[in-house]
């Protein structure tokens, strides 16, 4: 079977943190094998789990991101689904993680019972989810991740950036403010998302630098619209001048613009987000939002899946259930504002 692959491949950055993760593991490549039986670990043990043909045998690939309805859950799936519909003897099936720790924990356990060949996970909390990837990964099912890691290593994490998106938002809302004194208002993320912890501390890491910048406030925007508007709302009433505010996801920044708006003082600020989801651009476009990180999704989501083929492929040559450092991949980030945002093509769009 004729397999395409997408035109847009994992980053430089990306391939080199993979090549890294593994040499640091000690984890071996065979070059000298090349059926599909497993070959020897470096310790003489090997796999009990036999690699699998991605181009014949039957496999089962389940997808668990946090919430299913979720914009950018749903543009990973699409680029799941994108990359894996040249195989006709791969079944994807999409469950909904509900926004708990708890629910995607039994899906996992169900996953692993009924015998998937590699999990795709957005985890909703590092520490919650570690167990059953960590026995995923003793049962031979690869887990890749998406954006939120796991307290555990595993075959492989692909993510947006995330320190450096918060350093690129802080630099951007310094160069906006200037040598004025200005006040700044922090959306975070729920406590225990490893993407939310690492953007909100290159952003502070960035503020830092400017001492003319203060951080007056920082609270949970739950990574929903809804109550980053709700946060926004506080902000406005306890903080008579905020000059910009930075919401670790669009969705709550889009609260945010929406408060600030209903409050008249939407022109007082500067509010940005990271993701770069559509509707955030049309924000943009009509000036509601000042600027995001944007992030293919699509084919964020088809990067995990060509790894979880990899891994599906190499298993034997490749034990990630070893691993003592999980791969890394990150995804080329672009700075969007009113004036770049015409960039993004609508086939980029999700």
């Amino acid at each position: 079977m004729k397999k395409r692959f997408s035109k847009k491949c994992i980053t430089i950055v990306g391939i080199l943190t993979l090549v890294v993760s593994l040499l640091l593991t000690g984890c071996s490549v065979s070059t000298s094998n090349p059926s599909n039986t497993p070959a020897a670990s470096s310790d003489n043990s090997t796999s009990t789990v036999a690699a699998k043909n991605p181009y014949q045998d039957a496999i089962k690939i389940g997808f668990v991101p946090n919430v299913i309805g979720d914009s950018v859950a749903a543009a990973w799936g699409e680029g799941i689904k994108r990359e894996l519909k040249y195989y006709t003897n791969i079944t994807l099936q999409a469950f909904d993680g509900k926004a708990s720790a708890e629910t995607q924990s039994q899906i996992m356990k169900d996953l692993i019972n009924q015998k998937y060949d590699c999990i795709i996970l957005q985890a909703n909390d590092s520490a919650a989810l570690a167990g059953t990837v960590k026995e995923a990964e003793a049962a031979g099912i690869p887990v890749i991740t998406l954006n939120l890691d796991v307290d555990t290593p595993h075959a492989a994490l692909v993510a947006m950036v995330d320190y450096e998106a918060g350093n690129l938002v802080a630099e951007q809302i310094a160069k906006s403010i200037g040598d004025k004194d200005g006040n700044i208002v922090i959306i975070q993320a729920p406590p225990g998302a490893s993407r939310g912890i690492n953007v909100e501390k290159g952003f502070r890491d960035g503020i830092a630098k400017h001492p003319n910048l203060k951080i007056l406030d920082a609270q949970n925007g739950e990574w929903l619209t809804e109550k980053g508007n709700e946060v926004m709302r506080d902000f406005l009433t306890k903080y008579p001048k905020i000059d910009a505010v930075f919401a670790i996801n669009d969705a709550m920044a889009e609260g945010a613009s929406q408060a600030a708006e209903a409050a008249g003082r939407l022109k007082d600020m500067v509010i940005w987000g990271a993701d770069g989801e559509k509707k955030a651009l049309e924000y943009i476009e009509q000036g509601k939002l000042t600027g995001t990180i944007y992030t293919n999704c699509y084919d964020q989501g088809a990067t995990a899946a060509r790894m979880g083929l990899y891994f599906i492929g190499a298993l034997g040559q490749i034990d990630s259930s070893r691993f003592t450092k999980t791969p890394i991949i990150k995804m080329a980030p672009i700075v969007v504002t009113k004036e770049t945002v015409g960039s993004i093509s609508a086939d980029m769009r999700w």
